[in-house]
């Protein structure tokens, strides 16, 4: 018997046994009796079903629970073990709120009662429809800047007002009134996309911003914040008209130096290093961490002892500014505003209504996140947009301009022991004790106190300890963070996050529309397991059949990139595998493990992939495709143009038949390890190099040159290795 029959022989028993034992994809249970289903399809059966389950156990506490979720944590609430812990961390994120509120509305360029506004109606709706239990909303040092950045162009007479709270000049009056009124206007906008984002689920959008994207321009943000409020430090006022640039703000400070008035200026300072050692004394004693939240509120006090006292708002005395007017009472009825939009336009407000809710739904959700993390509870993401928005909406028809979560109030508020929602219910009613009783008291508050009050907060919002750790694992955020917060320095707030967006958005694309790929390789130990051969060196490969891994769905963003790599993938193992003695690649396997979505260029590039790969005698097979990848092949025959007998459950199934093929063409193939020091191609998934120089490494790597195929004597033909056939395990092709 000749030693191609013999080889023939063992081949037919070794493939009878291989069919005995196969893995049989699920063709059948893969789909229902309709047929496979779309994406959307699917999405709506799943909430159907959804909808289904609820009505069939949920009790009538449970639905009003769903449009009230107040009740849900309100029948678990443990009233003797967490109201007080509540009601101290209210009082201090209320005491905390008065002085930072009025400052944030000062800069925001409104009069200062719309900040306590701003955290008195919408903390009492957000305790009844918020889901976080630890979040604290109210009047943010951004969303401020944002408003000031954006509102000011489009009301250019708001420049020539310099104290919103004293204005005498009808005129003036009347412009202030407009440029109210547009704030008002803003929030209710605002609120409407919160509400519209949160019922739509929309709030995935958030997670194209990277956290590197976005901390850049808030430390640019911070910095323009802290540098606005310096002109109540040192005493004179600048005229910055419509400039935020960093630049900008070095010029007017230092062309108006002499202005420099050294009373407010001293006591700006004193305040500044009271505030400093509120926030960080609890590093030199512990205990003093419990008076954290009283820093700004002590030096509202001593600045309002000031006045009274030494009388230093008079001109005599230094003529520090105070505040001024603070009307008392609860907030006006303000929904009448809302309509029409006239001066500014809607169309004027929507894009400062976009940027302001962007930024103010990533600070809100990252915050609420975290905080739910730490204290082990599950975040309703949607439901808490949608309480967002719902006390947006009470702020726009209370005086208020837009709230949201506050990082440093957030933080006291968890310090503080706060169990629920019901310390944000104590604290909205802090704040409306201040506005019916306390209001003529903070109408004489310094505003070198409310100014360093802002530098300080803001400090902590400055990240360069960020951009530190970027440098040192991430240099492409780095370059990210920088550029945002660079734009948002030298330009201006609008440009800083529209590169922080632009940016965040390309490298999302950059990602998907160059995916990483891989050459896999069997691993020695393992034996039926395949890996990426960059990974692991000592992987091994087959001459003539070449293993690849696409990590990442199949649409219309990389198709052209990947056909390019697996191109240049085949070049090269095909010059490898002529150095191993095989003339060329006769199998493609791809690794559809990754690949969990495939839209309609997904497919076409698959259908032409089969086309192409016939062309050049070359066997396409696919290895373990997912479900939903399976239904949309079904929808267009292509596992009848493909066959159905290569598409197989693991890339090793798929492997060995391969090699049995290999075999019955009278190729003798073993797997050879490349070595620790790969070849050029392994690179091919990420860093593609030139083709010319692929054969050469491949030999240097893959040791000596004499190729593993024997030729035996009868016919010049190439025959079996011994013991190759044998030593091989089953196989198990699937139908």
């Amino acid at each position: 018997m000749t030693a191609r029959a013999s080889f023939q022989i063992q081949a037919e028993a070794q493939m009878a046994t291989c069919e005995h034992n196969r893995l049989v994809y699920p063709w059948q249970h893969d789909r229902d009796d309709e047929g496979p289903k779309d994406a959307l399809y699917r999405i709506f059966t799943k909430t159907k079903s959804k909808a289904k389950e609820a009505a069939a156990t949920w009790t009538i506490m449970d639905y009003l629970s769903f449009f009230i979720p107040c009740l849900e944590w309100l029948r678990t609430y443990k009233w003797s073990k967490w109201i007080m812990n509540d009601v101290v961390a209210g009082v201090s994120v209320g005491f905390m709120v008065v002085p930072q509120g009025m400052s944030y509305a000062n800069s925001a360029g409104l009069p200062s009662v719309y900040g306590l506004y701003g955290a008195f109606l919408p903390c009492l709706v957000y305790c009844l429809v918020g889901s976080s239990r630890q979040l604290a909303v109210g009047p943010v040092a951004v969303t401020s800047l944002l408003i000031a950045a954006n509102l000011k162009p489009l009301v250019p007479c708001i420049n020539d007002i310099v104290n919103p709270n004293s204005i005498t000049d009808p005129v003036q009056q009347a412009c202030q009134d407009q440029y109210n009124r547009a704030s008002i206007q803003l929030a209710f906008i605002v609120a409407c996309l919160y509400t519209g984002v949160g019922v739509l689920r929309l709030g995935w959008v958030t997670k194209f911003l990277s956290h590197a994207v976005i901390g850049g321009f808030t430390t640019g943000a911070a910095i323009t914040i802290g540098l606005s409020q310096v002109r109540y430090i040192l005493g004179y006022s600048i005229n910055m008209g419509h400039s935020t640039r960093l630049q900008d703000y070095i010029s007017e400070y230092t062309k108006k130096a002499r202005n420099l008035r050294w009373q407010e200026f001293i006591m700006g300072i004193m305040f500044i290093f009271i505030l400093v050692f509120f926030r960080e004394g609890q590093r030199i004693w512990k205990p003093l961490r419990h008076i954290r939240s009283l820093g700004a509120l002590f030096v509202c006090v001593i600045g309002i002892l000031a006045v009274y006292i030494g009388n230093i708002n008079e001109p005599d005395n230094g003529a520090i500014r105070i505040v001024g007017n603070i009307p008392s009472g609860l907030p006006g009825w303000t929904g009448d505003w809302w309509v029409p939009m006239e001066d500014p336009t809607f169309s004027q407000l929507i894009p400062t209504a976009l940027i302001v809710m962007l930024v103010d739904l990533l600070e809100s959700t990252s915050i609420a996140r975290a905080l739910a993390r730490k204290n082990g509870y599950e975040l309703n993401y949607n439901r808490e947009i949608i309480g967002l928005g719902l006390a947006n909406f009470a702020g726009a028809m209370s005086n208020s301009y837009t709230t949201t979560g506050s990082f440093s109030r957030s933080a006291v508020n968890n310090n503080a022991g706060a169990k629920s929602p019901l310390a944000q219910f104590v604290c909205g009613w802090i704040v409306g004790f201040v506005l019916l009783f306390l209001t003529p008291v903070f109408a004489n508050v310094p505003f070198n106190a409310l100014g360093a009050i802002v530098v300080v907060s803001v400090a902590s919002l400055v990240e360069f300890e960020q951009a530190i750790y970027l440098f040192k694992v991430n240099k492409l955020d780095l370059c990210c963070w920088l550029a945002s917060c660079f734009g948002t320095l030298f330009y201006s707030v609008e440009v800083g996050l529209g590169i922080a967006v632009g940016l965040a958005i390309m490298m999302a694309l950059f990602q998907t529309a160059f995916p990483h790929t891989a050459v896999l390789g069997r691993i020695p130990a393992g034996k039926t397991v395949y890996r990426n051969i960059k990974q692991y060196p000592d992987a091994q490969m087959y001459p003539g059949i070449l293993a690849f891994r696409i990590d990442s769905p199949l649409y219309f963003a990389n198709v052209k990139s990947l056909e390019d790599k697996i191109e240049k993938a085949m070049i090269k193992f095909t010059a490898w595998s002529n150095v191993q003695g095989v003339p060329q690649i006769f199998f493609l396997i791809i690794d559809m493990t990754p690949v969990h979505h495939i839209d309609s260029m997904g497919l076409h590039f698959l259908e032409d992939l089969v086309f192409q790969c016939k062309g050049k005698g070359i066997q396409l097979i696919l290895a373990n495709p997912g479900r939903n990848v399976v239904n949309d092949w079904e929808r267009i025959k292509y596992p009848d143009l493909l066959g159905r007998d290569y598409i197989f459950v693991t890339v090793h199934d798929a492997m060995h038949y391969a090699q049995q093929r290999l075999g019955e063409m009278g190729f003798s193939v073993s797997p050879l390890s490349l070595g620790a020091a790969p070849p050029s191609m392994v690179y091919v998934a990420n860093e593609p190099t030139a083709p010319s120089s692929s054969s050469s490494s491949m030999s240097d790597v893959a040791g000596p040159s004499k190729p593993p195929v024997e030729r035996g004597s009868e016919g010049g033909g190439p025959t079996l290795r011994p013991g190759t056939s044998s030593s091989r395990p089953n196989s198990s092709r699937v139908q």
